[in-house]
């Protein structure tokens, strides 16, 4: 471990066994700052926002299908990246700049690789699921769904 990750790890362990540092709500504002950065709006293609990044994640935890592990080192380390310096608040480039500094520790490259992995599932997913509102996602890549399409969330297979 870097010293600079140790002495990070250190006085956010502290932090955290003393007091929380935010709450779960702060800690949803912060995944989708950081997943609009990760997508941000062009002129061809929706920004996590417009897809529904953060409802998909929201869903999925209300309705149970998400990973509890997941759903624990999300929140724990939008946590860790306010301690980093992150706040939603910054302008975009001092948010960009945190990220960037935040990825270069393996905690936070882990942590955004899974916010990847459940942003990219948000854009992809039927709408059903929370994500995708409106199809966006599919029509931004000229994706035919397949079909039969699901006529309810996590309905139970005969298979």
């Amino acid at each position: 471990m870097k010293r600079r990750e140790f002495l990070v790890f250190s006085l956010l362990s502290t932090s955290l066994l003393h007091s929380s540092l935010s709450s779960d709500q702060d800690s949803w504002s912060v995944i989708d700052s950081v997943q609009n950065i990760l997508f941000p709006k062009t002129t061809n293609f929706p920004s996590a926002s417009e897809f529904k990044a953060l409802r998909y994640l929201k869903m999925l935890k209300q309705d149970n299908f998400i990973d509890e592990d997941d759903l624990k080192f999300l929140l724990q380390g939008a946590k860790r990246l306010e301690f980093f310096g992150y706040k939603v608040s910054l302008k975009l480039q001092k948010r960009e700049k945190i990220l960037k500094e935040f990825s270069k520790t393996d905690f936070g490259y882990s942590w955004i690789s899974t916010l990847l992995n459940y942003t990219i599932e948000a854009l992809f997913s039927d709408p059903i699921y929370g994500g995708n509102a409106k199809e966006i996602g599919w029509k931004s890549f000229n994706h035919t769904p397949g079909s039969p399409r699901p006529k309810r969330k996590y309905a139970k297979s005969n298979v």
